[in-house]
């Protein structure tokens, strides 16, 4: 897969990525793996408003704040 490291926060909605790595706390970390991000996990922006974020993992969809997302790093599909 190629394609710069970027935060998820910057993808448009439809776009598809692979998580890259998080950078954020244990607590944090510990929460997103459990909604499904963690890295080389495949993401989804369904919905990309000024806000947050709606994204979908597997079958799951969930509403992220900008602030979490820029702590997920994703590389887009190329």
């Amino acid at each position: 897969m190629t394609g710069a490291v970027c935060p998820l926060a910057l993808l448009s909605a439809g776009t598809e990525a692979t998580v890259a790595d998080v950078r954020a706390d244990r607590g944090m970390r510990l929460r997103l793996a459990g909604m499904g991000l963690c890295p080389e996990v495949w993401v989804r922006v369904q919905c990309a408003d000024w806000g947050s974020l709606i994204v979908s993992v597997g079958d799951a969809r969930y509403a992220l704040s900008r602030g979490i997302a820029m702590k997920v790093l994703v590389r887009e599909a190329a």
